[in-house]
């Protein structure tokens, strides 16, 4: 039995039809293009002097992760300003992606296709505004890496002539001295001749030694005797005087930073490191300087106070310096970081302290240039 379909039913049919066909070609376009605007997501800019096999679409990505794609690619307004991509990357990413991150373009293998990668940047640093442009490094290319290998096999290769060249000729002269000619061949040759000269060099030997002796012995004359002790302590207090700084410091006690009479330091020592780490960073700038001076007590053999005290300070600094980065004041900046040990001695125009200081302890200055 024949049924006709009416005309509403008919177009109500046409149209579920076009729907279909309209979503489905939409969402292969969305994949064509990598567009999924319904997932949040930010920009941001990084401008490149040349971005060969570069193109909108093109993966990028965070610490190895898929993080997005290039939206754009905006070529320069005159010859020679850089080429600016537009990258779109998840939100979720977008706490990872800091202020002082850096991006380069890198190619999936040796002929695989060009992706952007972003390395994040400090954790300290802020992370970087919707929109907001990133540093960015220069793509190695195939032929400059091409270019670098020839430069360097030539180089190889001018290398090895000359060693062949001096192999050849410590080849002749050794010869010569073999034949007996010339005033090494002689020497080698002639017995006597040897042995007069390795009288002259025992005699040497022991003239030295005895210059030494001498020296030493000097050293301990009075009053020449203070002033060689005192050198080396008059050198290193200059340190502690600067006139011309902002000082700012903080003392921690050597009972609570060291195992007792060593430089080793404690779990609880590390945990004051940590805080006096922090005080450091918020007292941030750029042209400070650190100087870690470290005391102990009397009743000590001066030398051994000295040694003590120096490993102690340096111990302090390899601590701050690897796990606080407190070398480092940021891109372009470096902050100097000194290790003092003062052993028993007391600097001179030490500034007195408000209340009594420990005598077994380490100083932590803070001097930053005022003029």
């Amino acid at each position: 039995m024949n049924r006709d379909i009416g005309r509403w039913r008919a177009l109500a049919n046409a149209g579920f039809v076009v729907l279909v066909l309209a979503l489905g070609g939409f969402g292969l376009y969305q994949v064509a293009d990598r567009r999924w605007n319904v997932q949040p997501v930010f920009r941001v800019r990084a401008a490149f002097a040349t971005v060969t096999g570069l193109e909108a679409g093109h993966r990028a990505r965070l610490q190895g992760m898929d993080a997005g794609v290039v939206e754009r690619v905006i070529p320069p307004r005159l010859p020679g300003q850089p080429v600016e991509l537009i990258l779109r990357l998840d939100e979720r990413l977008h706490s990872l992606v800091r202020e002082d991150a850096v991006a380069r373009i890198l190619s999936e293998g040796m002929v695989g296709a060009r992706v952007v990668e972003i390395t994040p940047g400090k954790p300290d640093a802020a992370a970087v505004a919707d929109g907001g442009l990133i540093r960015s490094e220069a793509p190695i290319e195939l032929g400059d890496l091409m270019k670098q290998t020839g430069d360097s096999l030539r180089k190889l290769d001018e290398l090895a002539k000359t060693a062949r060249t001096g192999l050849e000729e410590i080849n002749a002269i050794a010869a010569t001295v073999r034949a007996g000619r010339g005033s090494l061949g002689k020497l080698v040759q002639d017995d006597d001749a040897y042995q007069s000269l390795m009288s002259v060099t025992r005699r040497g030997e022991k003239t030295f030694a005895a210059m030494e002796d001498n020296l030493d012995a000097l050293k301990r004359t009075w009053p020449l005797s203070r002033y060689f002790e005192g050198r080396s302590y008059y050198e290193r207090e200059k340190i502690l005087y600067q006139p011309g700084a902002l000082k700012e410091s903080r003392t921690l006690a050597a009972d609570d930073l060291f195992e007792p009479g060593r430089a080793i330091l404690t779990p609880t020592g590390r945990v004051r490191l940590n805080e006096l780490g922090t005080w450091c960073k918020a007292a941030n700038r750029a042209r400070a300087e650190v100087v870690i001076a470290a005391f102990t007590g009397p009743g000590q053999d001066p030398d051994l106070a000295e040694v003590l005290t120096q490993e102690q300070a340096d111990s302090v600094r390899r601590y701050l310096v690897e796990k606080h980065g407190l070398d480092s004041a940021g891109w372009f900046r470096s902050r100097k970081v000194t290790a003092v040990g003062f052993g028993t001695q007391v600097p001179r125009g030490l500034e007195p302290a408000a209340e009594p200081l420990p005598e077994r302890r380490v100083d932590v200055i803070l001097f930053t240039p005022q003029t």
